[in-house]
C-alpha cells in the first residue's frame, strides 16, 4: 500500500557496533535494497552485521521509526597441507598425505587432486592415489620432480580452491660392487697379464639414466 514516493536511510552496523561509512538515503516507490560489500574477506570480518532502515514518506508528518534486521556471517578459511612419510630414497615405499580444511565450515569436505609436471596424477607406474594420500611403492628415480596437491570446495556453485606443492629429489642407494678376474684366478704367474673387472648393480628402482663413476685404488 506504500504508492507513493518515500525516502529510506539504511545503516550498517557491524560486529562489535560500529557504524560503517555510507549510509544509504535513497528515493525509491514501494520497494529498495540497501547492498553491504565486504572485499577481501578475513576471519576478522566474521560476526553479526545489523541493517538499520528509517522510511520518511514525502508530504506527511509521519516518520517511522528505525528498524533492523541481522544477519550473520560466517567467514571460512580455506587451507591444505601435506604430511611426509618415509625417505625418497629409490626401492622404499614413500607417500605424501594432503589434506584440506575449511575452517568455519566443517560440513564441507574439500576434494583433493594431485598434479605434476604431465597433469593429474593417476593409479599406475607404481603410484597409487586414495583420499588425498600419494603413495609411491616403490619410489623410482623417474618419480622425481614437483608434485601439487589443490583442495577444492564447491558450495552451491561458489568454488574456492587452494594448492601447496612438493618437490620430490629420489636419492639413489648405495650400489652393489662385486670384483672379478677375467681368468677367475686370483694368483698368476709372474709376467703374466690379469684383468680385473668391477661389476656395478644398481636398485632395480634406479629406472632413469644415471652416471656411474668407478675408481681404482
Amino acid at each position: 500500500s506504500v504508492d507513493s514516493t518515500v525516502m529510506v536511510t539504511s545503516t550498517w552496523t557491524a560486529p562489535g557496533g560500529a557504524t560503517l561509512s555510507g549510509s544509504n538515503p535513497l528515493w525509491i516507490g514501494s520497494s529498495n535494497q540497501s547492498t553491504l560489500m565486504l572485499n577481501s574477506l578475513g576471519t576478522g570480518n566474521a560476526g553479526n552485521y545489523v541493517c538499520g532502515v528509517s522510511v520518511t514518506p514525502i508530504n506527511t508528518q509521519y516518520i517511522t521509526g528505525p528498524m533492523g534486521i541481522t544477519n550473520s556471517i560466517l567467514v571460512s578459511v580455506h587451507t591444505a597441507s601435506i604430511t611426509i612419510s618415509g625417505s625418497p630414497v629409490a626401492g622404499q615405499i614413500y607417500t605424501l598425505n594432503c589434506s584440506g580444511a575449511l575452517f568455519g565450515n566443517t560440513s564441507l569436505i574439500p576434494v583433493i587432486t594431485w598434479r605434476n609436471a604431465t597433469g593429474v596424477v593417476t593409479n599406475g607406474n607404481g603410484i597409487t592415489v586414495f583420499n588425498g594420500v600419494l603413495t609411491f611403492n616403490p619410489l623410482r628415480t623417474s618419480h622425481g620432480g614437483q608434485y601439487t596437491c589443490q583442495s577444492l570446495v564447491n558450495s552451491l556453485g561458489n568454488i574456492s580452491m587452494t594448492a601447496i606443492s612438493r618437490s620430490i629429489i629420489v636419492q639413489i642407494p648405495p650400489p652393489i660392487l662385486t670384483v672379478s678376474a677375467v681368468f677367475n684366478q686370483v694368483v698368476v704367474a709372474a709376467g703374466k697379464n690379469l684383468t680385473l673387472l668391477c661389476n656395478v648393480q644398481l636398485d632395480p628402482s634406479v629406472d632413469s639414466t644415471v652416471m656411474v663413476t668407478s675408481t681404482w685404488t
